[in-house]
């Protein structure tokens, strides 16, 4: 049976998924996380980011997009502080990230990897989850009722004493990201998130996000090459080429760009592609594309 502690979080009435776990505050003023022209050459000289600046603000949704060998992966390693930027500045809430702040970032952001066997090591789920809570001294009953709070919300409290080895590959991203939402960073960085899920387990972790963002006020930066997803969970997309940034937007605009989209090798959503590809054919510029198969219909 869960605890009074557990019972009264559940019960909140914030939320209509009935749950209490908003992000911890960042200092009023500042933004989520801000790059101010960010460089960084690999050894053999060519920049893989590029004078990158941007920010992003608390409960912010916005989407990385760009194809293999933009620079993402390398801009995410800067943003971790597994990498250090040549040149260029990078803050988190207001706390610059350097080589003596990199190991507080955690606070602040934190990151679902593509591949989450990358980020799962210990023996069993429980104690994976409150791995980053332990870590921080908190008390025993505060860890157990928010790791079985992040258990579940991402429907996995099954697998609470589950050895990780055990764990198929969508039931490693669930574990990765109650992770994430036992340590309330106000930023998550969601990298491919849907990678390797089955359609339902995609869903769910769709919803999963998009209710730590409406709901919770959590800001999100999501990586992906699945243009589909973008809408879902993000309002501003931010477009990278050969370690440049060339576009920064709406989704709205960014998505139906598709000059833009082909220019930069990315795919726009199907229905997007369909409707400006019947305009092309009729010789006819589009005032108005949908993003979805659902806009669609109701046009």
């Amino acid at each position: 049976m869960a605890s009074k502690r557990i019972l009264d979080i559940m019960q909140s009435e914030s939320c209509p998924k009935a749950c209490d776990i908003s992000p911890l505050p960042l200092q009023a003023g500042d933004s989520a996380l801000e790059c101010t022209d960010l460089h960084f050459s690999y050894h053999d000289g060519k920049e893989a980011v590029a004078g990158v600046s941007f920010a992003i603000r608390p409960g912010e949704a916005v989407a990385l997009c760009g194809p293999n060998g933009s620079g993402k992966t390398t801009l995410l390693k800067l943003l971790s502080g597994l990498l250090l930027p040549q040149s260029g500045r990078i803050a988190l809430g207001g706390m610059e990230l350097n080589a003596r702040t990199a190991k507080q970032a955690f606070r602040t952001i934190g990151f679902l990897f593509q591949d989450s066997q990358d980020q799962l090591f210990c023996n069993d789920v429980f104690e994976d989850v409150a791995f980053g809570l332990t870590n921080l001294g908190m008390d025993e009953a505060e860890i157990r009722d928010q790791v079985t709070l992040a258990l579940q919300l991402t429907e996995a409290e099954d697998l609470r004493d589950r050895p990780i080895h055990h764990l198929s590959g969508g039931e490693m991203k669930r574990v990765a990201l109650a992770g994430l939402i036992a340590m309330r960073s106000p930023i998550l960085v969601l990298d491919e998130p849907t990678a390797g899920l089955d359609p339902a387990a995609a869903a769910h972790l769709v919803d999963l996000a998009q209710h730590l963002h409406r709901d919770h006020g959590y800001a999100l930066l999501v990586v992906s090459h699945e243009m589909d997803l973008i809408p879902k969970l993000a309002d501003r997309v931010l477009v990278l080429r050969e370690g440049a940034l060339i576009a920064d937007g709406s989704t709205r605009k960014i998505l139906t760009d598709v000059p833009l989209l082909e220019m930069a090798r990315l795919k726009p959503p199907e229905i997007t592609k369909y409707f400006f590809e019947q305009a092309r054919k009729a010789g006819k510029v589009p005032d108005w594309l949908p993003l979805s198969v659902e806009e669609a219909l109701k046009a």
